[in-house]
């Protein structure tokens, strides 16, 4: 039974790995199509921050169609994503770092890591959801056909498709999964140390 447990768990582990680099490559996609869409219908000019002398913001000049500002609010938003989802990773590496994907018995630090990587996989998804579907909001409440001839007038992409804000729902899924995989398996993990300890008790009392 160990052995099988072994190899789910290593199996895990590296899905695990996998739904953070899925999070990764959607934090790096969500703004592509939007933002070829909705640059050309903004103009910008970069000022110093008020609020934090030294660093520089963009600051709205005109917006040439209504709404398409909003590309420019949810960089803030998308870069905050990039960040979670690079520690994403470190944390799911550091299940192998703890040797929670290979190792027989589980110590202090294979809990710790097992249970920091299941916390990121429900607050991600948690602070991530009500910014995307606002988002996805924003774009379908823009004037399409305004939209069109922005796209017209400065060959820019045309795009009413909002499969990227979509894809939220494919990859928080993904992440939910591996979670519940995770601990699962360190539960069976605890129960079978549990049944392995009561063998060894038993046989110390027999030989006794």
């Amino acid at each position: 039974m160990f052995k099988t447990q072994l190899k789910c768990q290593k199996i895990i582990c590296f899905l695990c790995v996998a739904a953070a680099v899925v999070l990764f490559l959607y934090s790096l996609g969500i703004m592509t199509d939007l933002y070829d869409a909705l640059y050309p219908g903004v103009a910008t000019k970069v000022i110093e921050d008020p609020n934090n002398p030294g660093e520089y913001i963009f600051s709205i000049t005109n917006e040439r169609v209504a709404g398409a500002s909003m590309y420019i609010v949810m960089q803030t938003f998308n870069q905050y994503l990039v960040k979670y989802a690079i520690v994403y990773i470190i944390l799911a590496v550091l299940l192998f770092v703890t040797s929670t994907a290979n190792r027989r018995r589980y110590y202090i630090s294979n809990y710790v890591s097992i249970g920091l990587f299941t916390a990121a996989s429900i607050y991600i998804p948690i602070f991530a959801h009500g910014y995307i579907e606002n988002f996805k909001a924003q774009f379908q409440a823009i004037d399409k056909e305004a939209l069109l001839k922005l796209s017209q007038t400065y060959k820019s992409t045309y795009t009413e498709s909002t499969l990227w804000f979509d894809l939220h729902y494919v990859v928080f899924a993904i992440m939910f999964l591996a979670a519940i995989l995770l601990v699962a398996c360190c539960v069976w993990k605890i129960v079978l140390m549990r049944d392995e300890r009561k063998l060894i008790e038993e046989g110390k009392k027999v030989k006794a």
